[in-house]
């Protein structure tokens, strides 16, 4: 028997002073573009969650009964549908425009089940384009941010994917099944689907449109598309033509995404992307979008985040009250402290002060400190 569950991660040590790194540098991101946090209960009840998920999406949750009330209730499979309900319950205590960001874990039964994210959202700014831009450049920054190598957004949209089904007449059945080949990338039975169909040959094109906005051309005929092509000039403008690249076949798992849709990855596609988002009117019931960064991933992606300097006091002798006092004396000023209790040479507690990043041993029996990395400032 396995000792933990598959599909779930544990963090310890220099994997987990990265990881902490990691969302601290995300957290202060987030902040210093008005972002404010919010914390978000682990679980919902299944019946207010499922309406906002494909079938795929429901069979992937985590379901259990509440033993008082006989409800099921769901692990939440993301934060968006969650904060949703948030809003709508908190409705009269909203001020438009609201900026909010989380952190914390979202369960699916997937191969890794449980997943670290943080994320942000961005509600009540009325101008599309001006929100769809902050979001966008707020995306590719936090990638560069990290400096991670090449980081690229790949930008889809949904209304344009929707115009286009109206205007082709496609069932409502039929655009979940077109959907659904488009996700998985099975172009043969997508082939095989519009031809027994009847349908427009376009639609066969939507795998194939990957690329610059000069792409947009093709579907001029059929919708509008001078909504995105505003956002797309900006960013151009503003420096970000390296940073995006379009993907008009991209769907999402996801029902509630009313707008634009994007994926963020770096170097070499690998599949697993850093981040995702986009925009879900519909689902807030105010404009609102934003994006969620894949921490795992993360993790496993930064070769090193920024070197935490070697600080504090590792405190060792035999005055074990001594010792405690001078610790609590320590951390009351600020400064990291731990005592040492393991009965070893001085040779052997530098070593382990070395490997745990404290900068000095503090010999209490002899009130002697040493310097075991870094450099003492006010020395020499």
């Amino acid at each position: 028997m396995s000792l933990i569950p598959e599909g779930v991660k544990i963090y310890f040590g220099e994997n987990m002073e990265k990881k902490i790194n990691l969302e601290d540098r995300i957290k202060a991101n987030f902040k210093n573009n008005g972002y404010k946090l919010i914390e978000l209960p682990s679980y919902e009840y299944y019946e207010d969650l499922k309406i906002n998920f494909s079938n795929s999406m429901r069979r992937k949750m985590f379901k259990f009964e509440d033993r008082e009330t006989g409800e099921i209730l769901a692990l939440r499979p993301d934060m968006t549908s969650l904060l949703a309900k948030l809003m709508n319950l908190k409705e009269k205590e909203m001020k438009y425009p609201e900026r909010i960001f989380y952190m914390g874990d979202v369960f699916r039964h997937e191969k890794m089940k449980e997943r670290s994210q943080a994320g942000v959202e961005l509600i009540g700014v009325d101008d599309k384009y001006k929100s769809d831009l902050e979001i966008l450049i707020m995306a590719i920054e936090i990638m560069k941010s990290l400096s991670l190598e090449k980081p690229m957004l790949e930008i889809g949209s949904i209304i344009i994917f929707d115009s286009l089904m109206k205007k082709l007449e496609i069932k409502k059945e039929d655009i979940k099944k077109i959907k659904g080949y488009l996700d998985r990338k099975d172009i043969p039975t997508l082939q095989k689907f519009v031809e027994e169909k009847n349908y427009d040959s376009i639609i066969l094109e939507l795998p194939n449109l990957v690329g610059k906005k000069d792409i947009l051309k093709k579907l001029e005929n059929y919708v509008d598309v001078k909504g995105l092509k505003k956002v797309l000039n900006t960013l151009d403008e503003l420096g970000y033509d390296e940073n995006y690249i379009l993907d008009l076949g991209m769907v999402k798992e996801m029902e509630y995404y009313t707008g634009i849709i994007f994926n963020g990855f770096a170097g070499e596609e690998t599949g697993e992307y850093i981040l995702t988002g986009g925009r879900y009117d519909k689902l807030m019931g105010v404009r609102a979008l934003g994006f969620v960064l894949n921490i795992d991933t993360l993790v496993d992606m930064v070769e090193k985040t920024e070197d935490e300097e070697n600080n504090g006091y590792l405190i060792t002798g035999k005055n074990y009250i001594e010792g405690l006092k001078k610790k609590v004396e320590f951390i009351r000023e600020g400064i990291k402290a731990e005592w040492y209790s393991e009965n070893q040479s001085l040779e052997k507690v530098k070593e382990y002060g070395r490997l745990k990043k404290f900068k000095y041993v503090l010999d209490i029996d002899v009130n002697e400190k040493y310097l075991v990395a870094g450099v003492d400032k006010n020395e020499g």
